[in-house]
């Protein structure tokens, strides 16, 4: 099986061992062997965020979005109001689903703002908001939001701390005993390095009065999800059975690799493809101070004549795989290094776009 080199923000390049994972034997969810799986997987989520004591694990058939949807529905209640952090697409995509179910929300900060704690702080005390919502790794420009900084800032004001931790949970450290964030949430195809299918939610144990309350969805219902598992050990509804098997070879590997290495393998392989990508004589889009060390945004204004589709299929055609841009009103791509990458992969990569470019 040829080797993919997948610089996308997910679904990452995988293991082989994560792959051969998915070829498992027919199974009923419904079984005591499944729900121990489960049960497996909820564990090695708690260990990966350093949270065993203080938190719970409610799982779901569904992408990212879904464990998005899942949080927001079930966290915040008719009578609550939450402030989200709009400085990328999918701060935006929260404000769509707040909107879709009738969510109280207002909106700080524009696309590709950077998030400066004492704004959050004045809007937060100066409106009756009683949740704030925020991405940590915003993808669509590559920006790191100061996540210990914003939760300490909830914390003071009890106020409900909401994390998209989607592109950073199995590569950033987080320890959320210490941070004691009350919800985050993620997905199997991220830093984890699964497939794509199964998405989570983390949640503090003072929440769950609240979340058994709140609920306003029918399929993403996180408390509903999370007492059945515990009750029956069974997933309410079928969940994608192969995914999850290869999700817990995935978490098996994180938690041998440790998240602090993978953390420090990151940002090895960031700064190659920053450092080469500035001598080709691409511009980023952020101040390197803003950057998240996991993707980079390309700024494609003062490259003349450049085709990003064609360089697109010239990588593709060499089994590498380059992201466009989503940010309005200025053109840029994007580079991620999520998943099984290593340097020598970064290395060929820059081997080949410094190719592109001396053809």
């Amino acid at each position: 099986m040829t080797r993919k080199i997948l610089l996308n923000p997910g679904p990452a390049t995988t293991t082989q061992n994560v792959k051969d994972a998915l070829v498992v034997e027919d199974i009923c969810p419904r079984e005591t062997e499944f729900g121990n799986l489960m049960h497996e997987i909820s564990d090695g989520l708690l260990e990966i965020g350093q949270g065993r004591k203080d938190y719970n694990v409610a799982l779901f058939g569904a992408s990212g979005t879904g464990a998005m949807e899942a949080t927001l529905t079930s966290a915040i209640g008719k009578e609550d109001k939450v402030l989200i952090l709009t400085n990328g697409a999918y701060g935006i995509r929260m404000t769509q689903i707040c909107k879709n179910y009738g969510i109280n929300y207002g909106t700080l900060f524009e696309y590709g703002d950077y998030t400066e704690p004492l704004k959050v702080k004045e809007a937060l005390t100066s409106n009756s908001y009683t949740h704030l919502a925020f991405i940590h790794h915003e993808t669509s420009t590559g920006m790191m939001d100061p996540v210990e900084e914003l939760v300490a800032l909830c914390r003071e004001l009890q106020v409900v701390s909401i994390v998209d931790a989607m592109s950073t949970f199995g590569a950033y450290p987080y320890n959320l005993t210490e941070l004691g964030v009350d919800y985050i949430f993620s997905s199997s195809n991220k830093c984890i390095h699964g497939m794509a299918g199964l998405s989570f939610v983390l949640f503090h144990n003072n929440r769950k009065e609240e979340l058994k309350a709140n609920g306003r969805s029918y399929y993403f219902d996180v408390y509903k999800q999370w007492e059945n598992l515990q009750m029956k050990s069974q997933l309410r509804f079928t969940p994608p059975v192969q995914i999850c098997y290869s999700f817990m070879a995935a978490i098996e590997e994180t938690l041998e690799e440790g998240v602090e290495k993978r953390w420090e393998r990151y940002k090895a392989n960031w700064q190659i493809l920053y450092d080469g990508l500035l001598d080709l004589g691409f511009k980023p889009l952020l101040p390197l101070d803003q950057e998240s060390k996991i993707l980079l945004a390309l700024r494609l204004d003062g490259k003349e004549g450049f085709d990003f589709d064609h360089f697109h299929d010239y990588l593709y055609e060499r089994n590498i795989t380059i992201y466009p841009g989503v940010m309005p009103e200025k053109a840029t791509f994007r580079v991620a290094i999520i998943g099984d990458l290593y340097p020598e992969d970064m290395h060929r990569v820059m081997e080949e776009m410094t190719g592109y470019f001396n053809s």
